[in-house]
């Protein structure tokens, strides 16, 4: 549940994501393994409050895994609404983090500025795996075409990767908002 500022929360129930096998491949959270849990952007008039030029939001994502092994593990954030990864823009990512069959949290923070004149979103993200954590950074990829009001399928994606498959490896996505900043 969201707290009194939350503009947006994803559109649903995200499945356990288990690659199994050996598979390897950076895959984005679904609801039923063709659909993305997309958590949408809020209007122009949600991201700058009071008919202001621009406006500041926040968005949050975390969850769970768990590690049948010694196995490096990775979230990302993007830009974007698709199942495929590369037609989403990268915002933020925690790298690879080496977990010993282990069952932790991970969370993924982007402090974010939108403005109605350039439609640019610009802002700074930082995440954590287990206890390691990214410095907080300048987004990797500034969003250069984003027009809430002209395109109702705007939104975000958060991504996972597993580097050596099993079939104990799961991952979960347990919250995932944005909230007004």
């Amino acid at each position: 549940m969201g707290n009194t500022n939350t503009i947006s929360l994803m559109n649903g129930k995200p499945r356990e994501g288990n690659q199994g096998g050996t598979s390897t491949t950076e895959t984005v959270f679904t609801t039923d393994g063709t659909t993305a849990v997309v958590l949408p952007l809020p209007s122009a008039s949600q991201l700058s409050a009071a008919g202001a030029p621009c406006g500041r939001f926040r968005v949050r994502a975390a969850g769970r895994v768990v590690t049948g092994g010694t196995i490096n593990f990775a979230v990302a954030l993007y830009f974007g609404t698709s199942t495929t990864v590369a037609s989403n823009t990268k915002i933020s990512d925690s790298g690879n983090v080496s977990l010993a069959s282990l069952t932790t949290n991970w969370f993924i923070e982007a402090d974010l500025v939108w403005d109605g004149d350039s439609n640019r979103i610009n802002g700074r993200a930082w995440n954590q795996v287990h206890t390691t954590a990214e410095a907080l950074a300048t987004i990797d990829n500034a969003i250069t075409s984003a027009d809430p009001d002209g395109d109702a399928t705007l939104g975000f994606v958060v991504s996972w990767t597993f580097g050596t498959g099993n079939a104990s490896n799961k991952v979960y996505l347990d919250k995932f908002q944005i909230d007004e900043i």
